[in-house]
């Protein structure tokens, strides 16, 4: 079973953790890897990196909580083109990590979906 979220996580990059590296396949810079997270409180560390890709975002949507002045295309003496388009579009993209990650040494793996854009997210848990 499988479940979407959008919480905000604390990721930690790199290193090891608890001595050891997490398992990464072929082509993944193990310094941008995540080796843990914390979410809801609780660190998970990463056994493996089961896989990395490029995710297109809606380039049509306007991003979450960034209403504010400089985007509403005000004209010629505000911030906007004057055509109601802001002149900063977000980046188009983000990472998405899949990882095998377990809150503990007692506790069962879980497959976590992490997403990096202008910070990092926990978007999907498959149990």
């Amino acid at each position: 079973m499988s479940r979407r979220y959008a919480d905000p996580v604390e990721v930690r990059v790199g290193g090891l953790q608890l001595g050891r590296l997490p398992v990464l396949p072929a082509g993944v810079d193990a310094a941008s890897a995540p080796t843990a997270f914390i979410w809801r409180g609780r660190l998970h560390v990463v056994c493996a990196v089961l896989d990395h890709w490029t995710q297109r975002l809606s380039w049509w949507r306007e991003p979450s909580g960034d209403s504010g002045a400089g985007s509403n295309g005000a004209g010629p003496d505000g911030a906007g083109s004057g055509d109601g388009r802001p002149d900063r579009f977000p980046d188009l993209e983000r990472e998405v990590w899949r990882v095998e990650a377990s809150a503990g040494r007692l506790m069962q793996t879980g497959v976590y979906d992490l997403t990096k854009d202008d910070r990092w997210r926990l978007v999907r848990v498959a149990d």
